[in-house]
């Protein structure tokens, strides 16, 4: 069984599609939007990221009794939220803010804990700990509101 291929002759000339250039201050539009959206984006992540670990603190603290067989995901919940702030606020150039969460995040590492999930002053504690995340979503409404 033998299989014949046959090359088949283009007639005419083939051509590149005609493309539209864009103009420079087409390009640079362009390229503003996409930036300004990667901002939004990236602000509404990080909003999220301090909402869920105010959000997890608290409730921590409110339930504190029932927390114990939880507190492995309590501390990772948090320890992740404060390493993400704290790339994004040295990423920034607030290095007062990076240190903070750097704090917490090391305070609240789940492989070696530094306390444990129990009743007394580590309650008070861990309330005190969702400021650091309120004050950094307040700062930064108000820097975004200054700049608008």
């Amino acid at each position: 069984m033998s299989i014949s291929v046959a090359v088949q002759q283009v007639s005419g000339v083939l051509e590149p599609p005609v493309s539209n250039l864009l103009d420079e201050s087409a390009w640079q539009a362009w390229v503003a939007k996409g930036r300004a959206q990667d901002k939004r984006g990236s602000a509404l992540g990080i909003g999220a990221v301090a909402w869920v670990s105010i959000a997890v603190l608290l409730a921590a603290a409110a339930l504190w009794p029932q927390l114990t067989p939880y507190d492995l995901a309590v501390r990772f919940i948090i320890s992740a939220g404060a390493i993400v702030l704290m790339v994004h606020e040295f990423r920034a150039g607030h290095g007062t803010f990076a240190a903070v969460f750097g704090a917490l995040a090391l305070i609240y590492n789940p492989v070696a804990p530094m306390f444990s999930i129990s009743d007394g002053w580590q309650r008070a504690f861990v309330v005190a700990s969702a400021a650091p995340f309120v004050v950094s979503l307040a700062w930064r409404r108000g820097r975004t509101a200054h700049n608008d």
